[in-house]
């Protein structure tokens, strides 16, 4: 019974993390979209915004598509998660293709803000790190 309870506590925090990290991305984001806005120029806020609203999207439907492919049976999760990968990579592309041919000098922003997702997964992590409880001997 206390381990059950034990990874029931776990499980619910990484829910929690899970949920809060793609709210994390948006709010930095905009953040950096305000002072990207005043230093640089209005257009270059909003695509380190749609960087960062882009890259919360692209989160919120890998977790959705692995949990969902985890409830499946292996095979036919393996062939699902392909194409709902491959469909990503080429929705991710296709974005980043229109960005470079129509506002050239603007990738950058957008990368920018695409980019704030990992610094909040890195800063997840150091968190979760610094509760582990250590041994010693």
């Amino acid at each position: 019974m206390m381990i059950k309870n034990t990874q029931t506590k776990g499980a619910s925090l990484e829910e929690k993390i899970l949920r809060r990290i793609p709210r994390e991305a948006l709010a930095l984001s905009f953040l950096m979209a305000i002072v990207a806005s005043i230093i640089f120029s209005v257009w270059t806020g909003f695509f380190v915004f749609i960087g960062g609203v882009t890259a919360a999207v692209n989160f919120i439907w890998l977790n959705q598509t692995l949990s969902k492919a985890l409830l499946r049976e292996k095979r036919k999760a393996v062939r699902a998660s392909a194409f709902i990968f491959g469909l990503r990579l080429v929705l991710i592309l296709a974005i980043f293709s229109i960005i470079i041919f129509f506002f050239s000098r603007k990738i950058i922003a957008f990368a920018v803000g695409f980019a704030a997702i990992i610094v909040i997964l890195l800063v997840e992590a150091a968190i979760a790190m610094s509760r582990l409880k250590t041994w010693k001997n």
